[in-house]
């Protein structure tokens, strides 16, 4: 899964990531209207008790919110996605228009969903062939969970369920400091069960070229599924219970090391699908 030699690495600098204090909603207006239309060819109605409980946090005010939190303003990107599970408690206010006119560089903007917490692993996949085929300078993932919807959904049972947004951002400008940045090395999606998964997690190494004692940073459906006992002794880092696809990016952000060797893992549990990728220190190449 390495790229071929010659070929660009994307580099990726530390993650921003913010979560969001409830602001309780009701399902009124435009949304109610497509709300109900939606869920009627289901033979559902609305359940405006649950929306009710979400965090009412959109994803325009959510991402703005992000950008706002930043030490200086993102540079100009070709590309911006945005990765997540549920999707944007707004049908009017749309966060890739808003992003396509806050980003200088008229990026492209669009987004990935539809795979769970492997939705910001995909993304990342789609920065990293486009950049390796030279059609990106620089870009960014917006990773999204909120949760306020009408419906119940399995993989948003858990309570408390929050809001939060985590930004991956590149940095492929030359010249910065190479320490900074993490270049990412690997990325793999693959059917396994969870005890396979395990032994991809606590491999030797050598399939992606890090020491054995790699910082392992988990999502919370990894988490959920893996066996404590075998974990014991490692450095592992579990992200958030109360998150979906930004738990384990999250607990990245947090514990930001570039100088080690990291796995980021997360798993789709009705797909059997395990996503992983690897980080490598930017000083190493």
């Amino acid at each position: 899964m390495r790229p071929p030699d010659g070929a660009r690495t994307l580099r990726l600098a530390r993650p921003a990531a913010r979560s969001f204090p409830d602001r309780p909603a009701s399902l009124t207006g435009v949304e109610l209207k497509f709300m109900t239309q939606f869920l009627a060819a289901f033979g559902a109605e609305p359940d405006h008790e649950r929306y009710a409980r979400g965090g009412g946090n959109n994803f325009t005010a959510m991402t703005r919110e992000l950008l706002d939190s930043l030490d200086r303003p993102p540079a100009a990107a070709d590309r911006v996605l945005l990765a997540y599970h549920l999707p944007d408690m707004s049908v009017v206010e749309v966060a890739g228009c808003y992003l396509a006119e806050y980003y200088p560089g008229k990026p492209e903007v669009f987004s990935v969903s539809g795979q769970g917490v492997g939705a910001p692993f995909t993304a990342l996949r789609i920065l990293d062939r486009t950049h390796t085929a030279g059609g990106l300078r620089e870009g960014a993932v917006f990773v999204l969970d909120q949760s306020t919807l009408p419906y119940f959904d399995p993989d948003a049972h858990a309570e408390p369920h929050g809001d939060s947004a985590v930004l991956l951002r590149t940095d492929n400008a030359e010249g910065d400091d190479p320490g900074a940045v993490m270049e990412l090395d690997l990325l793999d999606e693959r059917v396994t069960g969870p005890g396979a998964a395990l032994t991809l997690l606590l491999g030797d190494g050598h399939e992606q070229g890090q020491e054995p004692r790699a910082r392992i940073v988990v999502g919370r459906t990894l988490a959920e599924l893996l066996d404590p006992e075998p974990l014991t002794g490692h450095d592992l880092i579990v992200g958030a219970p109360d998150r979906l696809c930004t738990s384990a990016w999250a607990a990245l952000a947090e514990h930001w090391s570039p100088d080690r060797y990291t796995v980021v893992a997360d798993y789709d549990p009705h797909s059997g699908r395990l996503f992983r990728a690897g980080l490598r220190p930017g000083a190493a190449s």
